[in-house]
Formats: structure tokens, sequence, C-alpha cells
């Protein structure tokens, strides 16, 4: 079985694949995580949610449905 995942856009790199996810770097230089799984039937999906790693001041955002939370870690 071979699993075609199409997330690149032009300018964008893979830099790594381990167990169901998948790091890219985008032409900005940002990476964005993927995760991938295999539904009940045993079809190949993305999952609904991503992380994006970007410059900033050490704080971790979420927004699901229109709600937004922001925490400071660092």
């Amino acid at each position: 079985m071979q699993v075609k995942v199409e997330i690149l856009k032009k300018g964008d790199s893979v830099l790594n694949v381990w167990d169901s996810h998948v790091a890219v770097k985008k032409e900005s230089g940002d990476v964005e995580i993927f995760r991938y799984y295999l539904d009940e039937e045993g079809l190949p999906r993305l999952a609904d949610h991503t992380i994006l790693i970007t410059q900033g001041d050490g704080s971790i955002s979420s927004n699901i449905d229109g709600t937004s939370i922001n925490v400071t870690t660092f």
C-alpha cells in the first residue's frame, strides 16, 4: 500500500517523517507538523489540526472554533 500525502506548497520542503507525522519547512522558515492516520475503514486521513512552529516570545496559542487560548510558557 502506498499513501500519497499532498501537503507541500511551492517553496516547502519535508524536514522529517516519523510514526504518523510529517514536518514541513515552509518557505517563510516556519515548520508545520501534520499528522496522518488510517480511519476505521482503513482509509488514509489527515488530522484536522496541525502544529505550527514559528518565531515568537515563548508562548503557545490555540484557536478552536473561533475561541483563542494563549499561554506563555517561558
